[in-house]
């Protein structure tokens, strides 16, 4: 199981999309791709972002394909989800390196299903007892 962070979901509907990214994608098992709701979340903000912005509804159109496409592979944030969060966010913010919320909402859904998380930002991860995967930088 691989969860697909927001930066990875994204790059394809992007009028260039990273060729690299593309190709990881591609030399995965559709079945084996997941996103996550809090993930989804951060999608639509950044389309509603650019429709207030620009008038452009381009993302939110993405989006709706996005979630079509994804709609029985979507992980929620349930009850183990929240106890890794509350171990994450408190390990975090004890090292002195505090996490954006909406990642450590997603980093604890990854932990609770024992998936690798695929992400451009794996700084923002690291320390974590998470598997991680950088598609940008992935050597098929």
């Amino acid at each position: 199981m691989i969860v697909l962070d927001t930066n990875i979901i994204s790059e394809p509907t992007k009028p260039s999309p990273n060729a690299t990214v593309l190709a990881w994608l591609n030399a995965q098992a559709e079945a084996s791709l997941f996103l996550t709701a809090p993930g989804m979340a951060e999608m639509w903000a950044g389309a509603q972002r650019v429709v207030l912005r620009d008038g452009s509804s381009r993302y939110a159109k993405s989006f709706e394909r996005v979630a079509a496409a994804y709609a029985d592979r979507i992980l929620v944030f349930d009850f183990l989800a929240a106890k890794h969060f509350g171990d994450i966010v408190a390990q975090r913010e004890r090292s002195g390196r505090p996490m954006a919320l909406i990642d450590a909402m997603i980093a604890a859904i990854c932990i609770a299903h024992g998936a690798v998380l695929a992400t451009r930002n794996i700084r923002d991860f690291d320390g974590l007892d998470l598997k991680l995967v950088n598609p940008f930088e992935a050597h098929l």
